[in-house]
């Protein structure tokens, strides 16, 4: 029987040098004062600095202050002999703020812990894909209490009117009266039974979206010229200062109906004591993201009162006016499918500003 062969000592050091120095994950070897004794190529990367330029300086240096305690406090226990794992979310050096997995394993020699290797694994396109998962899982929950809650009521309504009707002699004034009730129930069941699919539909195209570089003065200016019958009506005007040469990467129709929807919204939430005024403006710096601002002087809303239901499905802040609290959801949904997000800002009789940023 042959005996067991040995690597030789050079040979496993050699592995683990190349496992230490190739891995992406960051790997450090500290002291128990947080000192950096080695460093990998992936660390080296990130922080941007020659190994010999990290090594001998404090990790606390390469970690924003609010963070540092929360280190320092897990190298402590790791010096204990634990293995201890953590999450993090922080820069380090110069780099941008990643999710990180942080795993701190102690060395021992002759039993005696003698340093901490750090592992810290980028899990930031995970964590986002999670929270994304939640929340759509979140937003779900409540389109289907929201669209249950709405099927409900006409649908209720129509069964017992259906009943009733059952009950009633044809051509009879209570007939004629309990068919008209019942046809305005269908129509209500039918508006709902509309949205569902329009909020269906985009949520199923998503991710399917064409994107392409389109003029956004041409888009805002194709929803005025459509809407300008009605404004006009109204007494209302719109001033549009936007760039010629201003493009967004994006899908045209997403955006059509964003400022189809605001212009809508201002139109039918003017105020009585004055004509309407819009302005819907756009600028982009360099490097930054595209701005767009759309603001009236209509008749506003208690933004504070509305809180977070602001853009939320079948929530409305005129219940005297006529709407079914979609057009906002929509907004918020087309801008969020383009990365961007919208705020609001409106006081009562003072007007409303939305305030749209896109990369």
């Amino acid at each position: 029987m042959s005996k067991k062969v040995t690597p030789p000592i050079a040979t496993s050091e050699v592995r683990f040098r190349s496992l230490f120095h190739d891995t992406t994950d960051l790997l450090l070897y500290q002291n128990e004062k947080a000192i950096i004794l080695d460093a990998n190529r992936a660390f080296l990367d990130l922080v941007g600095e020659p190994k010999d330029r990290v090594v001998n300086r404090s990790y606390n240096e390469y970690l924003p202050l609010e963070v540092q305690p929360l280190f320092t406090e897990k190298l402590k226990e790791a010096f204990t002999g634990k293995t201890v794992r953590f999450d993090m979310f922080a820069a380090q050096g110069k780099s941008e703020p990643r999710h990180w997995d942080v795993v701190k394993i102690p060395l021992r020699k002759k039993g005696v812990v003698i340093g901490v290797h750090m592992v810290a694994r980028d899990v930031t396109e995970k964590t986002l894909a999670q929270e994304d998962l939640v929340t759509q899982n979140l937003d779900l929950q409540q389109f289907t209490y929201i669209v249950s809650h709405n099927l409900r009521a006409p649908l209720a309504s129509a069964l017992g009117l259906a009943d009733l009707l059952g009950t009633e002699e044809p051509g009879s004034p209570h007939f004629e009266e309990t068919r008209t009730h019942l046809h305005t129930s269908l129509r209500q069941l039918d508006l709902v039974v509309s949205d569902m699919n329009t909020i269906l539909a985009i949520r199923d195209q998503k991710n399917l979206a064409e994107a392409k570089e389109v003029p956004l003065a041409k888009v805002v200016q194709q929803a005025v010229h459509n809407l300008q019958e009605v404004m006009e009506q109204g007494g209302g005007t719109v001033r549009v200062d936007i760039p010629a040469d201003l493009t967004l990467r994006a899908n045209r129709a997403y955006l059509y109906s964003i400022f189809f929807n605001l212009l809508s919204n201002a139109i039918n939430y003017r105020a009585e004591e004055r004509p309407l005024e819009v302005s819907v403006t756009a600028t982009r710096g360099e490097g930054q993201p595209t701005q767009i601002t759309v603001a009236d002087n209509g008749s506003g809303f208690d933004r504070e009162r509305a809180g977070d239901d602001v853009f939320k499905l079948y929530k409305r802040f005129h219940p005297h006016r006529p709407g079914r609290g979609l057009g906002l959801y929509l907004v918020k949904t087309h801008v969020e499918t383009m990365g961007g997000n919208i705020s609001v800002h409106s006081r009562v009789d003072e007007g409303t500003r939305f305030t749209i940023d896109v990369p």
